[in-house]
């Protein structure tokens, strides 16, 4: 079944199998036994007939030449060539037949092309023989979504819904459009004006969709099981009601609903991969193992089960999965990629990760990911020299990925070589310009050295360029805080960095920072436990919490916090046993 919120103009391939079937009747034959026949007047004039089939022969060409894929210069012009063709036979048929389908069959000839405007025109002249005809309205609304002219589409519809109120077909589509905005009471409202009895089950699936976009959940599955008592074979209902009932963590339902679609066999590899995610997420990684070495062993199906147990935290059965590609010759260097990660996430083998990553070979999708991979493991093992000369390969050979010139910032940084990072990040900005990465570690790398101001500067740029930009908003908000100035200002940008990463201990930091700093205790004593829950080694984390339980009268806590500042490294030391001392 066909539920998407774009109505196809339609097949070519299908119109042609009507005018088959007519030419059978008009030339006496009898239809070929697995065509299904239409009841389709027949033209009395012969030379239509005739025109018909020669069209017929260049479309059968036009299709197989599409079919056969290539895109060379002589290849595409025989497709244009052949489509003029059975354009030319099309129009000399029009002639003597203008027929609503016939009109259809000339728009899917330039549809197929992606030639929507030619296409439009055609339906158009069509309409205006034929201003009720329902296919070619539904098909006149497509080209406007084609081209995401939803406002278009929606016009189309509405016209011709006010000639045809009780066509709730065409209902349908319209609330389909409001959906795909995302305009869900919309639809809702749209869907509603549908009488119980003729609610199709396409239409109860709209109507679902329309619902779970509200978030009445309960509303929606309960439609989607009417949808799919009407019509048990509605694999895109049952889909629908499997993910609500995901979403609402019911896993066992769930389950249930893929294994039912799993043995009707629609979308087999799609289903079986949510049952391979549902049972990790109800720790069965037995059942999930099981399914993936009943499934199809292609790469995209083997790769995609990887990452899933990866991400649940089941490394031993993600390598056990990889291994099934080992077997084959080369093997494919997606498989020493996730290779390497598992031996470093799972086994915590970072020389063992870095021999799997050695074999990724420079012509891999991979390897610049593998350069990048291999330096972040060479550091972590403090081999920086090792380090340094990967991070330059990637330089050299990936010129505009920021990583390689951020990691090595990153090198010289913790050797305090201030001067040498910025002068790298330079390099990137130059091979990058205007990359907010690269932006973003100028600013700290000009901070580390005194340069606050001109972080702020670069800082205020990137806000400029990307509103969204977390670590920027924060930076600002924070460094206003510490000042005691615009703290207002500084709530706001901290705030709005706090909405796009919630579970940013740095974040809440400095949320709290800026209400202790506006004298609003009780709110900042909130946010500093939220953040050392998170985060319990940061020793500036730690003073901020003992400076905001001594403001509320809280020694106990505040003790706690100057301590394990001192525990974990504070560069404040002499500062924080003061303030020890005057508790």
């Amino acid at each position: 079944m066909n539920t998407g919120t774009k109505t196809p103009l339609f097949k070519s391939r299908l119109v042609s199998t009507m005018f088959l079937c007519l030419l059978a009747v008009m030339t006496g034959c009898a239809p070929h036994s697995n065509v299904q026949t239409f009841e389709v007047p027949v033209s009395p004039k012969a030379d239509a007939s005739y025109n018909f089939l020669v069209y017929q022969d260049y479309l059968t060409q036009f299709e197989k030449e599409l079919r056969t894929g290539g895109n060379s210069k002589a290849k595409l012009e025989k497709i244009k060539s052949l489509q003029l063709h059975a354009l030319e036979y099309i129009d000399k048929v029009l002639e003597k037949d203008q027929r609503p389908f016939l009109y259809a069959e000339k728009a899917a000839l330039y549809w197929t092309l992606n030639q929507i405007p030619e296409s439009r025109e055609v339906i158009k002249a069509g309409l205006e023989k034929y201003p009720d005809n329902q296919r070619l309205t539904l098909s006149l609304a497509s080209t406007y979504l084609n081209e995401n002219r939803f406002e278009a589409a929606q016009v189309t519809l509405k016209s011709y819904l006010k000639k045809n109120p009780h066509d709730y077909n065409v209902r349908n589509k319209l609330a389909q459009i409001y959906i795909e905005q995302k305009n869900f009471a919309h639809a809702l409202d749209i869907l509603k004006t549908i009488p119980a009895g003729h609610r199709t089950p396409e239409i109860l699936y709209s109507y679902a969709k329309a619902s779970a976009g509200l978030g009445l959940n309960r509303q929606a599955i309960r439609t989607l099981k009417k949808a799919v008592k009407k019509a048990p074979g509605f694999i895109e209902a049952w889909g629908e009601l499997a993910y609500l009932y995901e979403y609402q963590k019911d896993y066992d339902a769930a389950e249930k609903i893929y294994t039912h679609m799993l043995e009707m066999g629609g979308s087999p590899t799609d289903v079986r991969q949510r049952l391979i995610s549902l049972s990790l997420k109800l720790n069965n990684p037995d059942r999930a193992l099981s399914l993936v070495l009943e499934g199809p062993h292609t790469k995209s199906f083997i790769f995609e089960a990887v990452r899933a147990f990866m991400h649940n935290g089941f490394y031993a059965q993600a390598s056990t999965i990889l291994d099934i590609l080992a077997q084959s010759k080369p093997i494919p260097t997606d498989y020493f990629f996730y290779k390497g990660a598992i031996a470093y996430e799972g086994e915590q083998a970072p020389e063992k990760a870095l021999e799997y990553l050695s074999r990724i070979p420079e012509d891999s999708v991979h390897y610049n990911q593998s350069l990048e991979f291999r330096a972040h493991l060479l550091f972590s093992l403090n081999r920086k020299t090792d380090a340094l000369k990967i991070l330059r390969q990637g330089q050299q050979k990936f010129p505009d990925n920021p990583e390689f010139y951020i990691m090595e910032a990153s090198i010289f940084m913790d050797s305090e070589d201030h001067s040498t990072a910025e002068k790298i990040v330079r390099n990137g900005l130059k091979a990058v310009p205007g990359n907010t990465r690269l932006m973003f570690q100028l600013g700290v790398v000009l901070d580390a050295e005194g340069h606050t101001d001109e972080a702020i500067k670069i800082m205020e740029r990137i806000i400029s360029k990307n509103p969204d930009h977390a670590n920027a908003l924060n930076f600002v908000g924070y460094t206003l805080a510490d000042r005691n100035t615009q703290l207002d200002r500084a709530l706001v940008l901290i705030s709005r960095a706090d909405k796009l990463e919630p579970d940013n201990p740095f974040i809440m930091d400095s949320l709290a920072w800026v209400y202790f700093r506006m004298g609003k205790n009780n709110k900042a004593w909130d946010e500093i436990k939220r953040a050392v829950s998170m985060l319990d080694k940061e020793a500036e984390l730690w003073e901020h919490y003992g400076d905001i339980a001594r403001s509320l009268g809280k020694k106990k806590s505040a003790r706690k916090g100057y301590l394990n500042a001192l525990k974990y490294g504070s560069d404040n030391m002499n500062e924080i046993r003061k303030k020890l001392n005057s508790l």
